[in-house]
């Protein structure tokens, strides 16, 4: 009898110990610069105070980084701990009618924090695919039955409850989808029209409106956080938000508010509404016990108008090279705060971060420990949250979106490929041709990658240190200690055998 009152007394302490984990909302804005942010850009013409209130109860990374330089391979690393370039896709994004990047056997951050005690639920821009339902004389893939349930979603993948779109706000099809069903079937097609530029022709939901999309996702992120006041379990919110993510819609009350026009505007729109979450958990008591988390899937794009932007003093990528789909800094350095009332006071920190980190982050503040082929790329960063110890991380790999590798030490940046690998110059092959084959940086001493330094022989005992560890990564399946894992296409493949011959 007493052994049973002691485990009843074990259990009973161990749930109360899960209700007082604290909540955790991962904001991820779309396309967002390092130098967007007032906090983390003294001479942004984008004032954003509420998001640098977060900064003064929380702490700024300051070299952290996306894994890629574009959208769908960078959220699938937030949701796996796990490199992109180890599936099939080996560049570029997927659309709406994409099936499931994301496989059955893959396991998520969201499946982590269900089976330890939490509610989970993402509201916004999944970009990951899934899988539609088509009737039987479907022709191709836009011949999908929106009556009929998705299958593969992020219901399917660990998360309770899903309200939001397939990909980009820009993309085809335009609707919302509730769980696994479309809220409203399409009545009607959309594309380019006045006032709404960079948006594809495609169908649309009836209640789907471009220019509402943004402030709805808002709006059904603070009716979960509501809904979640008086649970007790603690909950986890990923909210992918679509700005400023092109088309560019800052609503009325926003316009006018910068001078370097709607872009600049969007983002003001985005720092209001996190005041809008940020109040919403005062009100109901629930901050205290909330980690906030606002960052960026990857840099700013480019054709947003960045040179009149910087024309008029603004350099969305600070002092970084490149933007968006870029292997340059630009492209994949990201604001990354980590907010927690009462636990932080405005500190900096310049350990080098992944978004792939947050995996393994979160399971060690539950005292989950990952399965063998779990995270396989995630290193924890609750040493440094928990103000015990620091990350591990020495190392990170991080791609372009023409599929560029990099690897990066605490110094050294190691490019294995000539070019930006993206929109950037140089990219063409002629110009390529005449470039060294790779590129070397030192950060510290170049943050701006003026340099390429790879023909320096000062340099070479660390560029052959760099290509066997990145070889090592490949061929064990992993970057973090553990058994070898199995990349999906096999432990060699053709991106990187310029430098495994």
């Amino acid at each position: 009898m007493n052994k049973l009152i002691t485990v009843s007394s074990i259990l009973l302490a161990a749930t109360a110990v899960k209700a007082q984990s604290p909540n955790v909302i991962f904001i991820l804005a779309d396309d967002l610069g390092y130098g967007d942010i007032s906090a983390f850009n003294p001479e942004s013409k984008i004032h954003t105070p509420n998001i640098d209130n977060l900064t003064h109860s929380g702490i700024s990374f300051t070299d952290a980084h996306s894994s890629s330089a574009l959208s769908t391979p960078s959220r699938y690393s937030i949701i796996t701990g796990r490199y992109p370039w180890r599936t099939t896709m080996k560049s570029g994004v997927l659309n709406g009618f994409s099936p499931a990047m994301i496989t059955p056997d893959r396991r998520t951050i969201a499946q982590m924090f269900s089976e330890n005690g939490y509610n989970t639920a993402c509201i916004g821009k999944w970009h990951l695919g899934w899988d539609w339902a088509y009737p039987q004389n479907a022709k191709n893939k836009q011949d999908v039955d929106f009556s009929l349930p998705i299958k593969n979603g992020p219901t399917d993948r660990g998360f309770d409850y899903f309200y939001g779109i397939p990909a980009s706000l820009g993309t085809a099809p335009h609707v919302y989808v509730e769980n696994d069903k479309v809220t409203a079937l399409p009545n009607r097609t959309i594309g380019p029209q006045k006032g709404i530029k960079l948006i594809r022709n495609g169908v649309a939901g009836a209640d789907f409106e471009p220019q509402d999309c943004l402030p709805n996702i808002i709006r059904h992120g603070i009716d979960y956080i509501n809904k979640q006041r008086d649970s007790k379990k603690p909950f986890f919110l990923y909210l992918p938000i679509t700005a400023p993510h092109t088309p560019v819609l800052p609503a009325e009350k926003y316009q006018g508010q910068t001078i370097i026009g709607d872009y600049g505007d969007f983002v003001v729109m985005i720092d209001d509404m996190v005041q809008q979450i940020v109040k919403t958990l005062k009100k109901n008591n629930q901050l205290e016990n909330t980690i906030i988390i606002f960052t960026s899937d990857n840099g700013c794009a480019p054709y947003i108008g960045v040179e009149e932007m910087e024309n008029k003093g603004h350099h969305p990528s600070y002092i970084y090279r490149g933007y968006k789909n870029d292997i340059y800094e630009g492209g994949h350095r990201i604001p990354l705060i980590v907010s927690w009332q009462g636990k932080y006071t405005n500190e900096t920190n310049g350990s080098l971060v992944s978004l792939t980190d947050f995996y393994a982050t979160f399971a060690q503040m539950v005292n989950y420990q990952l399965k063998d082929e779990e995270a396989v790329d995630s290193y924890s960063i609750w040493p440094i949250l928990s103000k015990k110890g620091n990350s591990a991380r020495k190392d990170l790999i991080y791609e372009s979106g023409k599929g560029y590798l990099s690897l990066r030490t605490l110094q050294l940046k190691l490019v294995f490929h000539s070019g930006s690998g993206g929109w950037g110059y140089p990219n063409k092959p002629a110009d390529l041709a005449k470039l060294p084959s790779m590129q070397l940086f030192n950060l510290k001493e170049d943050p701006s990658e003026k340099k390429n330094i790879i023909s320096n022989k000062r340099y070479k005992k660390d560029v052959d240190k760099m290509t066997q560890m990145i070889k090592k990564y490949v061929e064990e399946g992993r970057s973090t200690p553990g058994k070898r894992s199995a990349n999906d296409t096999g432990n060699s493949w053709k991106q990187i055998e310029i430098f495994m011959q």
